[in-house]
């Protein structure tokens, strides 16, 4: 007796593009005058003990004009980061920050890669030649982050649903911790806005206030 599989198929084929959909979580960052902004780092760290992959990314951080590029990166812990310096002067790149402490020379043209940010963290970067330049690296254990675009959106693709903690954070964020932080369960496709209470701090100037600094040994 001939059988015909395609019923069989076709419902195998439903069954796993239903259960093998990621859950959109579209979220905007506004001011406390409902005005879009743009890099601010969101993040969303499941709380049911769901997967959370490993992404084996490298991250790059330019040292472009004196000033880190971008001003503010995130990357997932264990992965590489790419400390690159495309100016014609040697940058003395250094962080004091508790387990994340560093401290690296880079000359013109050269690059080096750290492998060691394994814990989750706020790492502040400065420049000992050049005491201007600011930085800052968010390490995240959870692989679903991003920076908002122009327009102060961006979606996250969620593999499992369950309950979630999703958090928007910046360095000059007047929030508690610099971060606003919402809790919810996530059955289906989310949309979420964040409103901040206080508008933002002006991001630090990245140039020097006069034309000397201090090039000794370099």
């Amino acid at each position: 007796m001939k059988v015909n599989f395609r019923p069989l198929l076709f419902f195998v084929f439903c069954f796993w593009s239903l259960t093998s959909h990621a859950i959109e979580v579209k979220v905007q960052v506004v001011d406390p005058a409902a005005k879009p902004l743009e890099n601010i780092v969101v993040y969303l760290e499941p709380l049911d003990g769901q997967q959370q992959a490993k992404t084996g990314k490298t991250l790059d951080i330019g040292q472009v004009n004196k000033t880190f590029t971008p001003y503010i990166s995130v990357m997932q812990s264990g992965n590489t980061v790419r400390f690159y310096n495309q100016d014609d002067i040697t940058h003395h790149i250094y962080s004091v920050t508790g387990s994340h402490k560093f401290s690296i020379k880079i000359r013109s043209g050269e690059q080096m890669l750290k492998q060691d940010f394994t814990q989750a963290g706020e790492v502040v970067m400065g420049c000992n030649i050049h005491d201007w330049m600011s930085g800052y690296l968010l390490v995240l254990d959870t692989p679903y982050f991003d920076k908002t675009d122009s327009q102060g959106q961006l979606v996250l693709d969620v593999a499992e649903p369950g309950q979630y903690r999703l958090t928007a954070w910046h360095p000059q964020m007047q929030e508690k911790d610099n971060r606003l932080v919402k809790t919810f369960a996530l059955p289906e496709n989310q949309s979420i806005i964040f409103k901040l209470n206080q508008t933002m701090a002006e991001i630090p100037q990245q140039q020097s206030d006069d034309d000397f600094y201090f090039l000794s040994e370099y």
